[in-house]
């Protein structure tokens, strides 16, 4: 029996030593995807929104976006984001990359919401990113702003 618990108390160290090690380890990848997602979206987010149509939001979308919607549609969301006028200050984005492994593999993604000026008024800009081997691509891009209402 002392034996058993001996052989137990030594599985339980090697799997809590192995599931810090893996803690550890997906927390400074975690840092990295941090600082990576955060600076892709702050350098498209103000690019899209000072052209404010989906060519340019295509450049930068990933095709779960581009698809989820026919041209058409996109179109009538850029003109009705069009009443937002020039965009005058972006005030830079704050969020986080998110890893999820499960049986098909892992995915990164990334969500994060902004804040803008606009001629109209203020807005708030959430993008959600998804990380394809080294690149990150849009799969969601919505402005919400009381302007908008009017």
């Amino acid at each position: 029996m002392k034996k058993l618990f001996t052989y137990l108390g030594v599985l339980f160290a090697v799997i809590l030593v192995i599931g810090i090690v893996t803690f550890g380890i997906m927390a400074s990848q975690g840092k990295g995807l941090d600082e990576e997602s955060e600076a892709y979206v702050n350098n498209v987010t103000p690019i899209i929104l000072t052209a404010m149509d989906k060519e340019t939001l295509f450049q930068y979308a990933d095709d779960q976006l581009i698809n989820s919607a026919s041209p058409e549609e996109f179109d009538k969301i850029f003109h009705w984001f069009q009443k937002l006028g020039k965009l005058n200050e972006y005030k830079g984005c704050s969020g986080q990359a998110n890893i999820n492994v499960n049986q098909t593999g892992k995915t990164v993604t990334a969500y994060y919401e902004a804040n803008a000026e606009f001629d109209s008024g203020d807005a708030l800009i959430k993008v959600t990113t998804i990380k394809r081997g080294d690149e990150w691509k849009i799969i969601g891009f919505h402005i919400n702003s009381l302007a908008l209402a009017q």
